[in-house]
């Protein structure tokens, strides 16, 4: 799951004023952040990185955990008690918050009731027609139409 398909789910729901979406579950993709970073840091405890990772990384869970000072610093001497695996999945829910709030500013929407059906298209004839959401060349056709008629 990522951002992109987030927004997507958000504009689709927006059949009005405000989106009918409250939640979108997630399962595989916080689960294997959770995992990959209690695996990382278990081999860098032991002493077993790959040497292509810890130097891409680093070979210390404070070098190759993006997220590692912010929480350390927030929650200081408690930051011990923070299994790696947690600290992953915050990792990967920090980089899918930040990734939405970019779309949402290309988008010039600053909030989620904001994002609508508009905010997207369809990539193929039959999307469209089941969703009712026009193709980017129809989208685009109104746009060329508007240039060339006036």
């Amino acid at each position: 799951m990522n951002e992109t398909q987030i927004y997507k789910c958000i504009a689709m729901s927006n059949h009005d004023s405000n989106p009918a979406v409250k939640a979108i579950a997630m399962a595989r993709s916080p689960l294997t952040a959770g995992m990959k970073a209690q695996y990382f840091a278990e081999l860098a405890e032991k002493g077993r990185l790959p040497l292509s990772f810890s130097e891409k990384y680093g070979a210390k869970p404070e070098q190759f955990f993006v997220e590692h000072s912010e929480l350390e610093e927030k929650y200081g001497a408690d930051f011990k008690k923070i299994p790696p695996g947690a600290i992953g999945v915050y990792s990967y829910f920090n980089r899918i918050q930040v990734g939405l709030q970019q779309l949402m500013a290309g988008a010039r929407k600053f909030k989620l009731n904001l994002i609508n059906r508009d905010d997207i298209a369809a990539t193929t004839d039959l999307a469209s027609k089941v969703t009712g959401i026009p193709t980017v060349a129809e989208i685009d056709m109104d746009t060329f139409d508007e240039i060339l008629l006036g």
